[in-house]
């Protein structure tokens, strides 16, 4: 499971790879002009054909790529839950992805494809300003409003950027739970958010929180064997004269490896807190308590109480 980043950033490079080889044969249509003559200064200019496939294309980028993103995502919150309702309070639960893959492309293929589809709209629209964002800044006499108003647009993408992927993965972890469609199941989401508000903001909090924690750990780690290799070890003590931007490139690279694998964590986290409440949601239209269902991890059942605040049974010490 902790792979499962560099799967699917490895099939990412390759649709990356054939979608470079698709935009420059549509650049290489283009006309090449000489603005200037005497030059050796050539732009290339299109139609408004041209232009409507070369957005496409760069939209279609975007659409596959978050569409890859969201499969995997989508094999990992199944594998969770799947795990989750099939333990029991002796043996451990079922974890497969290729049952999540199966489910993504199988069943649920309309659902990721559409919350792709979000992202990749908001991605073109933020590609767009930021083409904006360059034009203005060779005009010499540009508007400090427009300037200001472009800036606050950006700011606001952004926090909708976040707030759409925050979305999409609940939405997945609905779809997976329930089987609904993307957008009742991103309703169902929200709702249970919202419900649920105090437990959401507590998870949150502590898992970003251990989510920083990992990632200085394991960056400053790296960095401190780096540094132990540089300085003791002769073959490199002898040709590496300053550290210090080695030591810096080590810690970054650390850093971001360790950001996409705490991703899953976050993921997983998140998956089995929305198993939690659902098992819980079950045993309340059963009609009975919520710790009395032996379906569950076990390490479930303390969270489950506290949750429910389950009364004391009849007989027992106040």
């Amino acid at each position: 499971m902790l792979f499962m980043p560099w799967f699917g950033s490895f099939f990412v490079m390759l649709w990356s790879m054939a979608w470079i080889t698709g935009f420059i044969l549509l650049v290489s249509a283009g006309k090449i002009t000489q603005p200037t003559l005497g030059s050796q200064y050539k732009q290339i200019e299109f139609n408004d054909e041209q232009k409507a496939f070369l957005w496409t294309q760069i939209f279609a980028f975007f659409w596959i790529m978050e569409f890859i993103l969201a499969l995997f995502q989508y094999a990992i919150i199944v594998g969770t839950c799947t795990w989750y309702f099939t333990s029991t309070q002796d043996t451990r639960g079922n974890f497969s992805l290729c049952q999540g893959f199966l489910w993504g492309l199988k069943y649920n293929q309309g659902s990721l494809a559409f919350g792709s589809f979000l992202l990749a709209v908001v991605w073109t629209i933020r590609l767009i300003l930021e083409i904006v964002d360059k034009q203005m800044k060779k005009v010499k006499d540009e508007n400090a409003l427009a300037r200001c108003v472009l800036n606050c647009t950006r700011c606001c993408l952004d926090c909708f950027h976040r707030f759409v992927k925050f979305i999409n993965e609940n939405a997945y972890i609905q779809v997976a739970l329930t089987g609904e469609n993307f957008c009742t199941s991103a309703m169902q989401a929200f709702i249970l958010a919202l419900k649920n508000a105090a437990s959401f903001f507590i998870t949150n909090g502590i898992g970003a929180f251990i989510f920083f924690l990992g990632k200085a750990t394991i960056a400053i780690v790296n960095t401190a064997i780096g540094y132990v290799l540089i300085s003791y070890v002769p073959d490199f003590e002898e040709d590496i004269d300053q550290p210090v931007p080695f030591l810096l490139l080590i810690f970054l690279m650390s850093y971001m490896m360790a950001t996409t694998f705490m991703e899953v964590y976050g993921g997983v986290s998140l998956a089995i807190l929305q198993c939690l409440y659902a098992d819980v949601d079950i045993c309340n239209q059963q009609g009975r308590p919520a710790l009395d269902n032996s379906n569950r991890p076990k390490e479930m059942n303390f969270i489950i109480g506290v949750l429910s605040d389950a009364k004391p049974k009849p007989g027992e010490k106040q």
